[in-house]
């Protein structure tokens, strides 16, 4: 009979979880898409990488939406029996909250396990990749989605390119005509080139870009000066220098753990401890998810997900808070996050233990 409660529990619990993780990807992908969109129109990121971008950051996603669709998933299955009676039954067969938590936290242990793995290890690579790849997507974007017909200033306006038109799979330009200011400072003349075409083309090991110019000449020197230069060329590359260039390692969430703990710097502790909460936060809010689905029949079948969102933004929040604080130096990395999730576990207990808290604080005891 324990083994049919465990499957028949957990069968609720994970339909519920399911559902609520893809309501939650589909609502939090659709707004990053309107984001890459309202970019790729403004000529700030090339359409064609928007759906790769969408998949790498779909990966980042699920890691931080699944702890708290899981709990909502718990609380939407008690809340059903509670309102079926279901519950009431189970528990004149002697079967309370504490026999609940058995497949309830088994099942988190084996998420907070696969979720661990992923933000401690996997996590930070993809978040690497994907920021890599949109810093490139926009570099790409300066000079893939000129536009033809009208000038275009890259370089902050000290290189100027006009392309009679695109070709056809749109990753050429043809027929150019391009101006480089000249710089006192360095000595450098100004230029002008005129070409057949060109492409654009990223080192990928130093992530600088280059617009290679093919069948061309090339003109230096000074308005109204004799001492002009005159190249002929079949392929030369002009770094591109984009604002925002590719860093290998730009943002603490991209470091690997593992040099995270190597480190005693308190950002690095900050996101170390981060990392940890994702675990963590599974076990917790299963815990806490027990008592928020239990529920009266006639209460509101949305009251325990309503006060559940409620927890865990406070919670979350409190999480960011926190790790603000250890950033900053208001807190030792000792204390850290740590203090946050001992809160939820003890509105947990409280919960557990209300009617015995009640019993306590009546009056004339």
């Amino acid at each position: 009979m324990l083994r049919v409660l465990d499957r028949y529990l957990l069968r609720e619990v994970i339909h519920g979880w399911l559902a609520i993780t893809l309501i939650l990807w589909f609502v939090i992908i659709t707004n990053r898409l309107v984001r890459y969109l309202a970019k790729a129109a403004a000529g700030e990121l090339p359409a064609d990488v928007i759906l790769t971008l969408l998949a790498v950051k779909t990966f980042w996603f699920l890691v931080y939406i699944m702890p708290f669709a899981l709990a909502l998933g718990v609380v939407m299955a008690l809340g059903r029996l509670y309102r079926d009676n279901e519950m009431a039954v189970l528990a004149a067969c002697g079967i309370g909250p504490a026999r609940l938590y058995r497949p309830l936290l088994a099942t988190g242990f084996v998420l907070a396990l696969l979720l661990g793995w992923l933000a401690l290890w996997v996590s930070p690579d993809v978040s690497a990749y994907g920021e890599r790849m949109e810093k490139l997507a926009r570099q790409s974007a300066d000079v893939t989605l000129l536009m033809a017909g009208r000038f275009n200033s890259i370089r902050d306006g000290r290189m100027t390119f006009y392309a009679e038109q695109l070709s056809k799979d749109r990753t050429r330009m043809e027929n150019l005509f391009v101006h480089v200011a000249g710089d006192p400072r360095k000595e450098k003349l100004p230029q002008v080139m005129v070409a057949e075409s060109a492409y654009r083309m990223t080192d990928h090991d130093t992530g600088d870009s280059y617009m290679v110019f093919v069948n061309g000449t090339r003109y230096e020197g000074s308005p109204g000066q004799a001492g002009y230069r005159v190249m002929q060329f079949r392929e030369q590359g002009v770094r591109i220098e984009v604002k925002g260039k590719v860093d290998n390692m730009s943002r603490e969430s991209d470091v690997p753990t593992s040099r995270l703990l190597e480190s005693e710097d308190a950002v690095y502790a900050a996101e170390l401890q981060w990392r940890l909460s994702v675990p963590i936060t599974v076990m917790v809010l299963v815990v806490l998810a027990v008592p928020l689905g239990s529920m009266s029949p006639r209460q509101s079948k949305h009251s325990g997900m309503v006060v559940a969102v409620l927890v865990y933004l406070i919670y979350y929040n409190l999480l960011g808070t926190a790790r603000a604080w250890v950033e900053q130096g208001s807190i030792p990395p000792q204390i850290g996050l740590w203090w946050v999730h001992l809160l939820p576990l003890l509105l947990a207990f409280m919960l557990l233990n209300r009617v015995q808290l009640a019993r306590l604080l009546r009056p004339g005891r």
